[in-house]
C-alpha cells in the first residue's frame, strides 16, 4: 500500500510515506511552525517516491490528544489533500503510537498535555485499556504498572519503573494501519480526540501554580 502519513501533536513535525514495502521519514523539530514546513516536506517525500497524491490508498494523521493547533493543521490538511485526491483518511491515537513502545505493548502510555498535566491509558497487548485520562501524574493509579513510555516522563522517576523516552511518529501510524487496519476505520471526514477543551492556564492559575 502506499500511505501518507502526518503528526503535528507535539513540537515535531513527523512525516512518513510508505510504498510498497519502503518506508521514508521526514521529521523535524518546528516547535509551533508545523503549517510552515508541512507542504513543502510533503511534496519532497512525494517526490523522491515518484508518487502523486492520486497513486496514495489513504492518508493518515494523529487525530490526539495532544497540541490542539497543532491536531488541528494535521487533520486539515489530510482533509485537504484526500479530498483532492479523493481518498480516504484515516485518525489514529496518538497514544496507539507510544504503546508501540511498550514492551509487549504492556504498560502505561503517557503524553504532554501541558499545564502540569499529562494524557495517559494503560495498554495490555498494545490494546487501550479503558478510557484517557487527563490530569497531574501524581494522581495515577500506577498499581501493576512495570513500564510507562511517553513524552513526559519525569514525574515517575522514583516509581521504580521502567522508563521510554517516546514520542508520537508518523511511521508508527503507517505500522499501526498496516498490522490491523480494521482497528482504524478510513473515512472522508477527520475527527479529533480532545480529551479535554481547556487549552491553557489562566493568569491567576499560572501565579498559584508558581507559588506552588
Amino acid at each position: 500500500m502506499n500511505l501518507l502519513a502526518i503528526d503535528c501533536s507535539n513540537n515535531n513535525l513527523s512525516l512518513a510515506l510508505s510504498r510498497g514495502q519502503h518506508l521514508h521519514t521526514w521529521h523535524q523539530t518546528v516547535r509551533q511552525g508545523h503549517s510552515d514546513h508541512i507542504l513543502a516536506g510533503i511534496q519532497q517525500l512525494l517526490q523522491h517516491q515518484q508518487l502523486t497524491l492520486s497513486q496514495l490508498d489513504a492518508i493518515l494523521y494523529g487525530k490526539g490528544p495532544g497540541a490542539f493547533t497543532g491536531l488541528r493543521i494535521a487533520a486539515g490538511i489530510a482533509l485537504g489533500l484526500a479530498t483532492a485526491a479523493n481518498i480516504p483518511i484515516v485518525g489514529v491515537s496518538t497514544l496507539d503510537a507510544i504503546a508501540r513502545h511498550l514492551p509487549q505493548g504492556n504498560g502505561l502510555a503517557v503524553v504532554d498535555a501541558r499545564m502540569g498535566e499529562v494524557y495517559a491509558v494503560r495498554y495490555a497487548d498494545g490494546l487501550q485499556q479503558g478510557d484517557i485520562t487527563v490530569g497531574a501524574a501524581t494522581q495515577l493509579s500506577l498499581t501493576g504498572l512495570t513500564a510507562v513510555a511517553g513524552d513526559c516522563l519525569a514525574p515517575f522517576e522514583q516509581q521504580g519503573l521502567q522508563l521510554i523516552a517516546a514520542v508520537p511518529l508518523a511511521s508508527d501510524y503507517i505500522a499501526l494501519y498496516q498490522a490491523e487496519p480494521a482497528r482504524y476505520p478510513a473515512g472522508n471526514s477527520a475527527d479529533l480526540l480532545y480529551v479535554r477543551n481547556k487549552i491553557a492556564l489562566t493568569a491567576a492559575e499560572q501565579r498559584e501554580q508558581k507559588r506552588g
